[in-house]
């Protein structure tokens, strides 16, 4: 396998009534047979309806083995969805194995055509690098190869740009079970652009920090951005694309500025990364204080940036708990309990009304939020 492939297994052992979790690396077992046209499937198994008159053969009675495709493992938000993933793993005895995709969609597609033809997975949690790329591959190859899919975090085949933001089940896909998640909502990203404005009036200058131009995640603050844009003419609005990174953020932002000097506020996609490359190049043009930055984070470094009054105000993200539902629905799937075609992540708040987290909100939080 891969390099850049990272492999965790969990097994759940019954021991003298009890139960108790084992943990090894190990390699790739073999799939049952695919069931596509929504026939029975074998007795050991129970039949998921994926749309597309498809249907998934999930095996029951053993320990699920779940691909997971991750577009990035080296920055702080893809860590989290990993910790999330391996300890939700281990909590209900799923065989797991992690790919990193490094931002890369070709290598993305490879891998999981790779993992579609090794016969290994019953079940693969799909975060995309670009949901257009992989579309085909997670909607159609994968259930016709009886491999369920879960749609983490990122939609797939367009569906960013189509939803409306009236339901989270527009970023669901047929041929998938569920999308899981709630940031890449158009509901969600327009809670975010809002809660800037309410604290932010008048005239602005407004560089809006984003993420890859591929990402479907992007597609959705672009698709936002215009509706914002075209609500708040008070505001002259710029998009700055970045690769997810604090340096490239940096970089991107000191650039910016030195052709905009008249910025009054950024809205960075993501603390800690980006808003960190946001927060260091405002301090390096002497600017920190006339500009505000209205970000959508989580963790530590979100809350001390808050205290200290370098960021404004935060709608969260919630890597961790994005990697537990994703795999808690497959789980429940496989127990023959119904799973919805979205699921909100969201700890706090919903994707319907994000939770604004500022320095007067900070103490309605959870202790355990991340």
């Amino acid at each position: 396998m891969e390099e850049f492939m990272r492999t965790m297994k969990s097994r759940m052992m019954l021991v003298a009534g009890s139960v108790a979790v084992m943990v090894a690396a190990g390699g790739c077992a073999g799939t049952s047979e695919g069931n596509a046209g929504g026939g029975g499937g074998p007795a050991d198994s129970v039949a998921i309806d994926v749309g597309n008159d498809m249907t998934v053969n999930l095996p029951t009675g053993r320990a699920l083995k779940v691909a997971y495709f991750l577009p990035s493992l080296v920055n702080d938000y893809g860590k989290q969805q990993v910790r999330g993933a391996e300890e939700t793993a281990k909590e209900l005895g799923v065989e797991l194995t992690i790919f990193d995709g490094a931002f890369d969609p070709s290598r993305q597609l490879n891998q999981m055509q790779t993992a579609l033809q090794s016969g290994g997975f019953d079940a693969a949690l799909v975060s995309a690098v670009d949901g257009s790329t992989v579309c085909k591959a997670a909607t159609e190859d994968f259930p016709k190869a009886n491999i369920l899919v879960v749609i983490v975090g990122s939609p797939l085949c367009g569906r960013a740009t189509e939803q409306q933001g009236e339901s989270l089940d527009e970023l669901w896909a047929p041929g998938t079970m569920s999308y899981v998640g709630g940031q890449s909502s158009r509901a969600y990203m327009d809670g975010w652009f809002a809660a800037g404005a309410k604290a932010n009036p008048g005239k602005q200058k407004v560089g809006v920090v984003a993420g890859l131009a591929v990402q479907e995640h992007t597609r959705v603050v672009e698709a936002a951005m215009a509706e914002f844009k075209k609500n708040n003419p008070d505001y002259t609005v710029d998009l700055i694309n970045t690769n997810f990174s604090t340096a490239d953020a940096f970089n991107k932002v000191q650039t910016y500025l030195h052709g905009n000097p008249d910025t009054t506020l950024f809205y960075s996609v993501l603390s800690p990364d980006v808003t960190q490359g946001v927060i260091q190049a405002v301090e390096d043009a002497g600017l920190q204080g006339q500009i505000h930055i209205v970000d959508q984070g989580f963790g530590d470094y979100l809350v001390e940036q808050l205290k200290a009054g370098r960021v404004q105000l935060s709608t969260l993200a919630f890597p961790y708990n994005l990697s537990k539902k994703s795999l808690e629905s497959v789980v429940k799937a496989q127990s023959g309990e119904d799973v919805p075609r979205s699921v909100d992540d969201s700890v706090i708040g919903s994707v319907k009304e994000p939770f604004t987290a500022t320095k007067d909100t900070l103490s309605k939080l959870p202790a355990d939020l991340w």
